[in-house]
């Protein structure tokens, strides 16, 4: 799945092409789902509850629906929260269909499953990277992302939202800039076609939906 700066240059992206204001619960909320990972003993059932991939005979789409209906109908924190937690939700699906299932062409063969993904996060930790020290839209968002309000949501916890968030902030503030190597599996510039991708999309459901993004 796209790591935090790609979630958050989806959700940048999308204000932009609504023209709305950024908040920083929309931005808290494009991140929160991850969230997950700051439980002790989570594991990957964990992620599929809050990501909402526990339950295979419902429509993904409606479940992501309903649950922007029972959180997002109002103008508050938790309902610009729930937007960005839903845009979220959204993206991880366009990045299967749009970067995971073609970049399986790319990967060399004969490759054990933890060297495959071993190649896969060294490709997205280093375009995340990129998008920290490059995107011009970056020190307004982690001055926005620093002051949001973490609370209780779906089935995630004010204070492990708050630690992923915190961790977030601080992992990208003590990385280095500089290229590790060359891509191998996911280009900087594949990054940047489905970011905008995703805005696009993400940003025509709710559409649909009635519903906005920021203010």
């Amino acid at each position: 799945m796209p790591l935090p700066m790609v979630h958050l240059a989806v959700a940048v992206q999308m204000c932009e092409l609504n023209n709305k204001r950024l908040t920083p619960s929309f931005l808290l909320g494009s991140i929160a789902p991850d969230a997950i990972h700051m439980r002790p003993n989570a594991g990957r059932s964990h992620k599929d509850q809050t990501h909402l991939l526990d339950i295979s005979d419902v429509d993904y789409a409606e479940r992501i629906q309903a649950l922007l209906a029972q959180h997002g109908a109002t103008d508050s924190e938790a309902s610009d929260l729930a937007k960005g937690y839903v845009a979220h939700l959204l993206a991880d699906r366009i990045w299967v269909q749009t970067v995971i299932i073609p970049l399986r062409a790319r990967i060399p063969p004969g490759l054990s499953p933890q060297e495959k993904r071993t190649l896969y996060y060294q490709d997205a930790d280093q375009i995340d990277l990129d998008l920290y020290h490059q995107a011009p839209w970056r020190p307004y968002v982690w001055t926005q992302l620093a002051i949001s309000q973490p609370i209780d949501f779906y089935l995630l916890t004010a204070q492990e939202i708050g630690q992923w968030r915190d961790r977030t902030l601080k992992w990208y503030e003590e990385q280095k800039p500089g290229r590790t190597g060359e891509a191998i599996l996911i280009t900087y510039e594949d990054t940047q076609v489905f970011i905008s991708q995703a805005a696009r999309m993400i940003a025509e459901y709710f559409a649909a939906w009635k519903t906005t993004t920021g203010n």
